[in-house]
């Protein structure tokens, strides 16, 4: 007997849809056939929808504990849930404290116990002066590092210099784990910030942060990577030319993979002109023409992984601010990977079946997710349904599901609605509400995944 069947729903299978059952049993899929004929304890008409694998986001900031006024994992990973995605990886800073150390991380594990909607696991991060703590942190279950080589803007996560990488990298590199890094030189964005004449539209923070700040970053990253073996993942590239030096480094072997966000290939800085504060990040939204070529490196396969970089802050750092003294991060979780999949329609197969790809399947994949990213027998029951609409809607702040109801989506046109997510078989949200049943998100350190 199945715990529950869920009843035509479509999947992909040799490049088109094709209607089928689900039969889930433990939390896992059980069966999946054209006609299920075991009985179950529940049962569930999936009324033809399409069925995605549930979404894996390993980019976002969830500030829990210390900064919860900014977002919570209850309300992040409710936002995530209404998104279609069913496990994501919570970065290191923006909670207090930052995750440097394996008190830090035990502490942050007691803050968010029975919060959160969807599995998830957390990074560690590198910072000057904690290179004793990374080994501990490794063993402790963290599913990889992170650093930044610029300034976070956040005072209790310093950037790391050249030499503090090198020295974090070859402990690294033994633990398998990967380091994920934000690719800016400082030297570069000073340079660029103090040829700027003026300091106010979006325009200007684009221009103050330009591509070649991420390019000399990632040489540098790259260097590092051939001398002391360890994996690295170059986090949010917003532009195709950020590629070519990455595609250069995987010809001469390095162990390295690229994340972009659905920003960079939703908005421009155009439109963060437009937004306001609430499209503001670092790196910039960049131009309509920068955007587009991003778009088709990823159709041509030169992403590795999309993730949100949900980074959300209270509406006084953003209202109350200038652009340029704004907090720079987008809060973006609820709807940057249903708009990819709303851009492309539900009928362009191919697009589809990239987007899951990259939103699902490669971020398992590289991060050695063995029960999620993908429909198959004994993974996880983690998915999601999603019904066309008639009509366009539009997205509104009262549908979010984040602690502060802004979003750089707001007022975005979406053509698909997602109706369900599950995790490990049970549904967790219904039409973009949360079901009453208690959050059942666990969290899977590395060593149990």
């Amino acid at each position: 007997m199945f715990d529950t069947i869920i009843r035509d729903v479509q999947i992909i299978k040799n490049d088109s849809w094709l209607h089928v059952d689900l039969g889930v049993s433990d939390g896992s899929f059980a069966e999946i056939a054209t006609s299920i004929s075991g009985s179950s304890r529940k049962e569930v008409d999936g009324k033809g929808a399409f069925c995605l694998a549930g979404g894996v986001d390993l980019h976002v900031h969830f500030n829990d504990p210390g900064r919860t006024h900014w977002e919570g994992f209850k309300t992040g990973s409710a936002a995530a849930a209404a998104a279609g995605i069913s496990f994501l990886a919570e970065m290191p800073l923006n909670s207090i404290p930052s995750t440097t150390s394996v008190d830090a991380l035990q502490t942050k594990l007691a803050a968010i116990d029975n919060k959160s909607y969807v599995d998830f696991g957390l990074w560690g991060g590198v910072v000057p002066g904690n290179n004793a703590d990374l080994e501990p942190l490794a063993k402790a279950g963290v599913i990889g590092f992170k650093a930044f080589m610029a300034p976070s803007g956040n005072d209790d996560f310093d950037k790391s210099s050249r030499s503090t990488l090198r020295e974090a990298m070859l402990r690294i590199a033994p633990t398998g784990l990967r380091l994920a890094l934000h690719a800016e030189d400082p030297i570069v964005l000073e340079r660029a910030s103090n040829r700027l004449k003026r300091k106010v539209s979006a325009f200007d923070w684009e221009a103050s942060r330009p591509v070649e700040a991420e390019i000399s970053a990632t040489k540098v990253a790259i260097e590092l990577s051939l001398e002391t073996g360890c994996p690295i993942t170059i986090v949010h590239v917003s532009s195709v030319e950020v590629l070519t030096t990455i595609q250069n480094a995987k010809r001469q072997g390095v162990d390295i993979i690229c994340e972009t966000c659905p920003h960079y290939l939703l908005l421009s800085r155009a439109d963060a002109d437009c937004i306001g504060a609430d499209a503001k990040c670092a790196p910039p939204l960049r131009s309509k023409a920068r955007r587009r070529a991003l778009e088709q490196a990823v159709i041509d396969n030169l992403i590795d992984t999309i993730g949100s970089d949900h980074s959300p802050s209270p509406p006084s750092m953003k209202l109350d601010q200038s652009f340029f003294d704004a907090w720079g991060g987008i809060a973006g979780i609820q709807h940057g990977y249903p708009l990819l999949l709303s851009r492309y329609g539900m009928n362009a197969l191919s697009r589809i079946q990239m987007i899951q790809k990259l939103c699902c399947q490669s971020p398992a994949e590289v991060m050695s997710l063995k029960s999620k990213g993908s429909l198959d027998l004994t993974k996880d029951a983690d998915f999601t349904l999603i019904q066309p609409l008639e009509s366009t809607s539009e997205i509104e702040a009262d549908a979010l599901l984040t602690r502060h109801q802004r979003s750089a989506y707001l007022g975005s046109k979406i053509n698909i609605e997602v109706v369900s997510t599950w995790l490990r078989g049970r549904a967790v949200t219904m039409n973009g509400q949360l079901l009453e049943e208690a959050p059942f998100g666990k969290f899977m350190p590395r060593s149990d995944k």
